[in-house]
């Protein structure tokens, strides 16, 4: 009887372990940050970045463990093409998004918000205009530096492209779901919300598999989430 391989097992196990270890250095590096009110503008920026790293720092020890080198993550500037890739990528999840709430809506389910976002809605409107800039400078790069640029290329080792991407993105909507409880304690709510993440990094991982080339997601990541943080701070404003 032939013995199934259990290399897909592995890496599976390993996929799990880093995304693990991402929230805990996540969380770790953030925890200094407490020192400073996290009710300040100040102290919400530093845990914003300083939490975001720690998927970065993730992605740093996956390289130094696995002996692989920098060029591992596949990060080019963009060609020409590549910028149109990247207006027709963020404009892509954008749609997406609109799409998916106008079918929520439709439906009548609840859809649980971002607790990153809830101290500007009780006025604390800065913080979005805050996170506008670290959306394209910290929290895309260093998301997708982890899970596109780690995760998904490790998975592909064992699994098929699109297996790998639908791994992926399962593991980004898990990484996200403490942000949504935190929101919301309405597991329907947090569960249509991961729909919607799932989807959205499906689509940023087939952007990745088509590109090849780690910028051109961070760019998109960064960009989609700054223009819903920019949207937001000018609804806010009326």
């Amino acid at each position: 009887m032939a013995v199934r391989s259990p290399t897909p097992v592995r890496h599976l196990g390993g996929a799990l372990l880093i995304t693990a270890g991402a929230f805990v250095l996540s969380v770790a590096l953030s925890l200094p940050a407490l020192f400073i009110s996290a009710e300040t503008l100040l102290g919400f920026t530093i845990i914003v970045i300083l939490s975001e790293l720690g998927f970065a720092a993730a992605a740093g020890v996956f390289l130094v463990v696995a002996h692989h080198r920098l060029d591992y993550f596949n990060l080019h500037w963009p060609a020409r093409r590549g910028y149109v890739a990247i207006v027709a990528g963020t404009v892509g999840l954008l749609v997406f998004r609109y799409l998916s709430l106008l079918l929520i809506f439709a439906l009548g389910l609840p859809v649980a918000g971002n607790a990153i976002v809830d101290p500007a809605l009780d006025g604390f409107r800065d913080t979005l205009l805050v996170l506008v800039p670290l959306s394209i400078l910290v929290i895309g790069p260093a998301e997708e530096l982890l899970f596109r640029g780690v995760l998904q290329r490790y998975l592909t080792e064992s699994f098929s492209t699109a297996s790998a991407i639908a791994l992926t993105s399962l593991l980004f909507t898990l990484a996200h779901v403490p942000t949504s409880l935190l929101a919301t304690p309405d597991p329907l709510a947090v569960g249509v919300a991961g729909a919607v993440l799932f989807g959205i990094s499906v689509l940023l991982g087939v952007l990745y598999d088509r590109t090849q080339n780690l910028v051109i997601p961070m760019l998109v990541h960064g960009l989609y989430d700054a223009v819903l943080f920019g949207t937001a701070y000018v609804v806010l404003g009326f």
